[in-house]
């Protein structure tokens, strides 16, 4: 299958929680792997009168493209299950368009070990590191 298939795999195939955080993949490449998502933040999302996303979607936004780099490079065959997640917040987000790039930082039989950084306007607001159990999903 292309990058260019898995892409629309992911695209056809959202989970709710995705749609919830206005998301969807932009740009997957398998060599190497990276994964690009971009998140629509709502007001909703936010707290305090200066209009700053709270940090736990902010984290579902780092979490996300990690999963779905996943899921696209593995073919589905694998359900990613995340043992730990570690998140810098680096400055404010805000309603509007976050973009988060994932790469793989190492791949095992049974564990992999990922980055993710997201982008407002092209500035670093958040930045995290997660360590995912591959869980296979039966034939």
């Amino acid at each position: 299958m292309s990058d260019k298939d898995k892409l629309e795999l992911l695209l056809s195939h959202k989970a709710p929680c995705i749609e919830t955080l206005g998301g969807r993949a932009i740009n997957f490449k398998s060599d190497p792997p990276e994964l690009e998502m971009e998140f629509i933040a709502v007001p909703e999302f936010c707290h305090s009168t200066n209009q700053i996303v709270q940090g736990g979607f902010v984290t579902g936004m780092l979490d996300a493209p990690m999963a779905h780099l996943l899921i696209a490079l593995l073919d589905s065959k694998f359900t990613p299950m995340t043992l730990d997640i570690n998140v810098s917040f680096l400055g404010p987000s805000h309603p509007g368009k976050l973009i988060c790039h994932a790469k793989i930082l190492k791949l095992g039989k049974s564990i992999a070990y990922l980055s993710s950084e997201l982008y407002q306007k092209e500035k670093l607001v958040a930045t995290a590191t997660s360590t995912i159990k591959l869980v296979p999903i039966p034939d």
